[in-house]
């Protein structure tokens, strides 16, 4: 094993100096989804899309699912349920091109939970980790962010694994990860392992139009920072000359700096703090 714990997968050596990437997230019923308003489509949806979206962040193409099931005792119409889950998970392994190679399903007196496991090759030479960063790269972030849960964006996003495919194609990334938590955390999260620090920007920090432009810009700002959900890529590299040359919508957010663990935000008037770790937290 070349990366075990601490990235958005596993990095696995295999014969002839190829990598296997190895990802997996459980859902569960009443933490990620609420199944009395979400649709058996939609969760399956999510359920495969999050790990889409972590093999996105390592610059990995899917190869095979594996999905295990708990079916509540009590669930009306299971056959329906199971029926209308897995054709919208079909309909995902089809437009990425991977199969449902296998998994479980089972009946217990707890609440529905998914478990999705999903295989992937690097799209380039190897994996991208979150552990690449280094001082005076630039940070950026490739949508805005924000308002995910309330508006159910979560549930319905696209994961960002055709451009993860053009930066391999065209830049050199020192680090990337998905937003799955909030950016305040995860950005966090990718300063740790690289033993680095940032230096965000207010300004650059884009706000999804979900967050209701009523509230105060401070709120939204926050709302940004730390709702969590977006399951946009946070990515750092030195030379982002290439990135100005696409219709790709990029956003610069920020630098890496050399103050290992320390992450600071510069307001328009160029007053500076210390940014807290939020995010939106699995309970």
């Amino acid at each position: 094993m070349q990366v075990g714990i601490g990235d958005d997968g596993a990095v696995l050596n295999c014969q002839a100096g190829q990598q296997q990437v190895v990802v997996t997230d459980m859902l569960l019923d009443q933490v990620h989804f609420d199944l009395q308003t979400t649709s058996a489509a939609l969760v399956g949806r999510k359920a495969v899309a999050v790990n889409l979206s972590d093999l996105a962040a390592m610059a990995c193409w899917p190869t095979a699912a594996f999905i295990s099931i708990a079916i509540p005792r009590v669930m009306a119409a299971p056959d329906q349920f199971l029926s209308q889950l897995y054709d919208a998970m079909a309909e995902l392994a089809d437009q990425y091109r991977f199969t449902i190679a296998g998994g479980d399903t089972n009946r217990w007196d707890g609440p529905f939970a998914i478990n999705v496991c999903l295989t992937g090759v690097p799209m380039g030479q190897q994996a991208i980790l979150r552990s690449g960063a280094k001082p005076g790269d630039k940070l950026f972030v490739t949508g805005p962010l924000g308002g995910s849960l309330a508006s159910h964006r979560h549930l319905t996003f696209e994961p960002k694994l055709q451009t993860a495919m053009w930066l391999v194609e065209n830049a050199t990334v020192n680090a990337m990860m998905d937003i799955s938590d909030g950016l305040s955390i995860d950005l966090h999260r990718m300063m740790e392992a690289s033993g680095t620090g940032g230096l965000l920007s207010e300004d650059g920090i884009p706000i999804h139009d979900d967050v209701p432009e009523s509230l105060s810009r401070a709120v939204r700002l926050q709302a940004a920072l730390s709702d969590g959900e977006d399951f946009e890529l946070l990515f750092a590299l030195s030379d982002d000359t290439v990135l100005q040359s696409t219709a790709i919508d990029f956003h610069l957010i920020g630098y890496v700096t050399d103050q290992v663990g320390k992450v600071v935000v510069e307001d328009s008037c160029g007053d500076r703090s210390v940014l807290p770790e939020s995010g939106w937290q699995h309970s």
